[in-house]
């Protein structure tokens, strides 16, 4: 997804992953219970007079994130999303090009069901992971483009919250030390949670938003199905947030996932803001996660794994890209020891 589109369909991130040491000191991505990437903003002063912090709470931390306020409710209330998107408008989407539209919305139901048993079969056995993460990270500020690139270790640990499935997420550097964000300068926005992007259709979360079946499409050699997913704001169960300025802002979103139609895998999810958030300057938000079956080291179980994640984001002028890419996937050692920054 290029540049240019993420201004009309915006959601953007930055990973970083930690694989086993024996003592592994870590800094834990800080979101809110959801189950897509979060924003942790920490725009540089020589670009933007503007420096966020990390969102407030993990999406996967007991932390309660802060609820809609009546205006917030009412704004995502009136937002078009994709759910009501036209032929045309869905004609005139790259991503949906070639797109084989549904003769009705019947099967909608079974999918939904048969993509959350797969979900949460895999997540009662997901084991703690840990592995490589590269980012390159570009920056557009009117005519200044600066580039970064860094490596990180990544774990992600199973840790759900009563009969809800979540994951923690934490990220060191390659010696297994705690990332301080806010003293480093070379990387311009970091969100994360990627593993938990699936969350969305688990079947606890189904009831939290509208689904559409928009047909079939191929992606990487095989037939998928492709289904639509909003966030109600009457309803939602998972809600991302941004931490700006000491203030906790809830965000909403949508997105499309492309799933396997025999073993309903979900092989990739694109997501966006349920609506712009221009109050805070935030006009858009876009990743695209591509999952992939991975067999870790350590395991002989296949897991499917982000990746390759793209993320764009548009705030308050400035444009940021992010890319990230894991690999060398392994079990993290359960004698490990994970110690928060202080």
């Amino acid at each position: 997804m290029g540049r240019g589109e993420s201004r009309s369909t915006g959601h953007a991130a930055i990973f970083r992953v930690d694989l086993g040491n024996s003592q592994t000191h870590t800094s834990r991505v800080r979101a809110w219970p959801r189950g897509i990437s979060f924003i942790l903003l920490a725009v540089s002063t020589s670009v933007a007079s503007a420096r966020l912090a990390e969102p407030a709470a993990s999406p996967q931390s007991p932390d309660l994130p802060p609820p809609l306020t009546p205006t917030e409710i009412e704004l995502y209330r009136h937002a078009r999303t994709l759910i009501d998107w036209t032929p045309g408008q869905i004609r005139d989407r790259p991503l949906l090009h070639k797109l084989q539209p549904p003769e009705s919305q019947d099967r909608l139901t079974g999918i939904l069901e048969r993509v959350g048993q797969m979900g949460m079969l895999v997540f009662r056995d997901f084991p703690q992971i840990s592995c490589d993460e590269g980012v390159f990270s570009e920056v557009f500020a009117g005519r200044r483009h600066t580039m970064g690139r860094q490596e990180f270790r990544y774990i992600v640990i199973p840790r759900p919250h009563g009969n809800v499935p979540a994951y923690e997420e934490f990220r060191t550097d390659r010696k297994g030390n705690a990332v301080d964000y806010w003293r480093s300068n070379s990387l311009s926005l970091t969100t994360s949670n990627f593993a938990s992007t699936w969350l969305y259709l688990s079947p606890g979360d189904q009831s939290g938003g509208r689904f559409r079946l928009f047909g079939t499409q191929t992606m990487r050699n095989q037939s998928c199905l492709v289904v639509g997913f909003a966030q109600n704001p009457d309803r939602v169960r998972r809600v991302s947030g941004l931490h700006l300025g000491g203030k906790n802002v809830p965000l909403l979103f949508q997105d499309l996932a492309w799933i396997d139609p025999e073993t309903f895998h979900i092989l990739r999810v694109t997501t966006w803001l349920l609506a712009p958030r221009m109050d805070i300057g935030l006009q858009s938000q876009v990743s695209t996660v591509d999952f992939y079956p991975v067999t870790p080291n350590g395991s002989e179980r296949t897991l499917w794994l982000p990746r390759d994640v793209k993320v764009d984001v548009v705030y308050r002028g400035l444009e940021v890209c992010n890319n990230h890419h894991y690999s060398n996937f392994k079990l993290f050692r359960v004698e490990s020891t994970i110690k928060p920054t202080e």
